[in-house]
């Protein structure tokens, strides 16, 4: 419900009400909130009720920054490990993405967009990045949906995606840091020092 915008970030969410429409008691109800927590997507106030996460402008940039750090290394990996139909792979999916933008299906478009970065992750061949990717890309839906703004913003978002598996397949490092640079930069509003590490322009 969360992901398919049901739930909107600084939604109260309802035991009971979940509790009645999913003709279930409250007990696993409450499990799963306790679990949604944990992963960052929803937030238990000291009263005990359950929000949907609504993420400050500095956490954004944090997780922003982490992901950027863990995009690249991912990227760079598939670079050295990843085979021709790895990124045929990869385009069909960036190509799904854009269809989904285009066409404004806003939950298609971020899942696709998910599957696209996580499947860079998965050509890496390293576990443990793949899992810490994948915990970070559930709060990235969840900033997704709070920034979407319209179907020309959106397209604008993803048209690094084609370049970006262009650089990965012929092993252009320096381009790989650039291109993911340029792709967040906007988004997370990255800080200019960290832009700077990683190759990505400064200004």
């Amino acid at each position: 419900m969360i992901f398919h915008m049901e739930l909107l970030p600084g939604t109260k969410i309802s035991e009971l009400q979940i509790s009645a429409m999913l003709k279930i008691s409250r007990t696993p109800i409450h499990d799963a909130l306790r679990r949604l927590a944990a992963d960052g997507l929803v937030t238990i106030e000291t009263n005990r009720i359950a929000v949907v996460t609504q993420y400050t402008d500095a956490e954004i940039q944090e997780i922003g920054t982490i992901r950027l750090s863990l995009d690249i290394l991912a990227a760079e990996l598939a670079a050295y490990y990843g085979s021709a139909a790895d990124f045929d792979s990869l385009c069909q999916l960036a190509k799904i993405c854009e269809s989904a933008a285009a066409s404004g299906d806003i939950y298609g478009r971020i899942q696709a967009d998910t599957e696209f970065h996580l499947e860079i992750a998965r050509i890496s061949g390293n576990d443990h990045l793949c899992r810490e990717l994948y915990a970070i890309y559930l709060q990235v839906h969840l900033i997704q949906i709070s920034k979407y703004t319209d179907i020309e913003s959106s397209l604008i978002q993803i048209h690094h995606h084609l370049p970006l598996i262009d650089a990965i397949r012929t092993g252009n490092l320096i381009e790989i840091r650039r291109l993911t640079c340029e792709h967040m930069k906007d988004f997370y509003h990255i800080d200019p020092y960290v832009l700077k590490c990683y190759g990505g322009e400064a200004n």
